[in-house]
């Protein structure tokens, strides 16, 4: 079994993939929440408005989530660079 330590997650590669899982999820959560299932506030809304609330909370979703997640990986990364010792993973091959 082969261990191997994680001494830094680079934070420019999260910015490649993840703001495009964040938006979808936000897309699909915020169809949800404004018109598949709309809440009591949205409930009044017309088309107009409920679209640009719904575009807005994508948006906001999107850059809160990658900002977020920037944040931890620096915060690893300052830890880390301070201990000495990052996580470690413990992979086995498995043959078929």
């Amino acid at each position: 079994m082969a261990s191997y330590e994680i001494k830094s997650v680079g934070v420019v590669s999260l910015f490649k993939s993840f703001p495009i899982v964040f938006a979808l999820f936000g897309a699909c959560v915020g169809l949800f929440t404004f018109f598949l299932f709309p809440t009591e506030m949205t409930t009044d809304l017309g088309f107009g408005a409920r679209f640009l609330s719904w575009l807005v909370f994508v948006v906001l979703y999107t850059a809160i989530m990658s900002i977020g997640i920037a944040v931890v990986a620096a915060i690893y990364n300052f830890i880390v660079l301070k201990m000495g010792k990052g996580a470690v993973i413990s992979l086995e091959s498995v043959e078929e």
